[in-house]
């Protein structure tokens, strides 16, 4: 816990700096020597992706100390941590290719022994798969800038080579962000613990390819390649999305919203709108941090239960990290009013305006529709579990509070971002017109959330209704009682001579049945 908050200090001293370095300054230039130049860009851009990625990695170190306090490596993993991401933060500043290049393979690195941290055959697997597949991306990098540096003199085959060298940056781009064909090593990487798991899917690894090219967007996206660009973020948003609507783990659940939503900022690069995808990049590692902390305390209350259809005992006190879930949800679907927002509408009218393919506008379409089923059903799996409620614990009160700020920032941040850096889009113009809508959306959700609460407090009210209902849901579940069927049947088989495999399951059934309903009678006459 110690090691936590000194550094929790030290990235808030470091924010402190990058915040008062930014105003007047340009760059910061250390060294130079032949090919190794030490120099990093203090622009606009970069200081606002580094002070949002410090605001994520504090959270995500208190939350590291709620999630593994009691691990004997935890120093270990903190360690890695910081490299992990000192590398993006050299990334997103380094204004030489010596410097990009290392931080690029730092970040690879480190990120495979977080993978492996747990060290048991799923985490080998998923960092194998993380690695080798990063390590595609990595050698597409260093072809195109070899190609680029050594051919800096030939501008006639510069020129002759420049489809190609940027079909490479952009591979390497792809690699390094999961999009389509090279996204299988995103779920693999679900591996690693969740803390690693909320930086690595919020602004740290899947955004470092996009990052990539939207810096270097001027030399190596051509109009044939924002196409591509285009085509891939878009077939990348829509599997995603549909995978994400069969899938019954909530970390891989998550995982594929990120995929989902990397796709349609990387489409957004393709149709030419490189400052919003970066905005939405800035939206994104806020509310998708938030969302990891939370199924985080999910995992955590439940013993290590990732299965969706494993949380349907679930305690009423984690009522109100069900209700900033809700909120970081409505974040994710771009709901009006909330950061999400302010960057889908833009993107929106960009796309559907354009004249595209019917094939196009409808992938387009049912992508942006499934991230609300996919939201609708990670919500569901826990809005529905205080309706049966067999489990009781209490949730630590630092983290029932604790993902609050984060939310905060989510919700408005962007609005302060968009109000002063960007244009806020014409919809939002018409506020007037649609806040009575608001106020009866919020009215209702309120009004539910209430009643959800005082359900959960008069429940125990009525003992004999809660104990019969609950008593037969519970025996239909528990292994003894199992056991002791089998048992029971195998005995009435063996004292008449046997029988069929067929009606020793029917008795079965049958006999579970006749004892849950003598059970609900005796309940309900008591």
């Amino acid at each position: 816990m110690n090691m936590s908050v000194f550094l929790i200090l030290l990235f808030f001293g470091g924010g402190l700096g990058l915040f008062f370095l930014s105003y007047g300054v340009c760059g910061l230039f250390f060294l130079e020597w032949n090919f190794v130049v030490v120099k990093f860009n203090m622009f606009f851009g970069s200081v606002s992706f580094s002070l949002v990625l410090l605001v994520v990695t504090m959270s995500v170190i208190v939350f590291s100390s709620y999630y593994m306090g009691l691990d004997m490596n935890l120093l270990y993993f903190l360690l890695v941590l910081i490299v992990f991401v000192m590398s993006m933060f050299f990334l997103n500043l380094s204004a030489s290719i010596f410097f990009l290049l290392m931080s690029w393979d730092v970040l690879g690195i480190s990120s495979f022994f977080l993978v492996l941290y747990y060290n048991n055959w799923d985490s080998c697997s998923g960092a194998m798969n993380t690695v080798l597949t990063n390590r595609v991306g990595d050698f597409f990098l260093f072809v195109f800038f070899s190609f680029f540096l050594f051919s800096v003199g030939f501008f006639t085959f510069l020129v002759f080579c420049c489809l190609g060298l940027g079909i490479l940056a952009v591979a390497a781009g792809f690699t390094k962000s999961a999009q389509f064909p090279f996204s299988g090593w995103l779920p693999k990487a679900m591996s690693a613990p969740t803390p690693v798991s909320a930086l690595v899917h919020s602004s740290t690894l899947v955004t470092a390819g996009l990052i990539m090219l939207m810096n270097f967007n001027y030399m190596v996206l051509s109009v044939n390649l924002s196409y591509i660009v285009f085509l891939v973020g878009l077939l990348t948003m829509f599997f995603s999305s549909v995978s994400a609507m069969v899938e019954v783990d909530m970390k891989k659940v998550v995982a594929l919203s990120t995929l989902s939503q990397m796709g349609f900022a990387a489409l957004t690069l393709g149709v030419g709108y490189y400052f919003i995808s970066f905005v939405h990049l800035l939206s994104h590692a806020f509310f998708k941090s938030c969302l990891f902390i939370q199924v985080g305390v999910f995992i955590h209350s439940f013993f290590s239960q990732q299965d969706s259809r494993g949380y349907e005992s679930a305690s009423s006190n984690l009522f109100f990290i069900q209700f900033q879930m809700l909120v970081t949800l409505l974040c994710l679907c771009g709901l009006i009013f909330t950061s999400g927002a302010v960057t889908k509408d833009v993107i929106l009218c960009g796309v559907m305006g354009g004249s595209q393919l019917l094939v196009v506008s409808f992938l387009f379409f049912f992508g942006i529709f499934f991230t609300f089923c996919y939201s609708y059903k990670l919500f569901s799996c826990l809005l529905a579990s205080c309706a049966k409620c067999v489990l009781n614990f209490v949730v630590s009160g630092l983290m029932s509070w604790f993902s609050l700020f984060l939310i905060l920032l989510s919700v408005f941040f962007m609005w302060w971002y968009s109000g002063n850096v960007m244009l806020i889009p014409e919809f939002f113009v018409f506020v007037d017109f649609y806040m009575p809508l608001i106020y009866v959306a919020v009215l209702l959700m309120s009004a539910f959330f209430l009643l959800k609460l005082l359900f959960c407090e008069l429940k125990y009210k009525f003992v004999v209704d809660y104990d019969a209902r609950h008593s037969v849901y519970f025996i239909g579940s528990v292994k003894m009682v199992d056991l002791l069927f089998d048992k029971f049947i195998g005995s009435i088989l063996s004292a008449v001579g046997g029988g069929s495999l067929l009606f020793s399951i029917f008795m079965k059934s049958y006999m579970m049945v006749v004892f849950s309903v003598g059970v609900f009678l005796l309940l309900m006459v008591c």
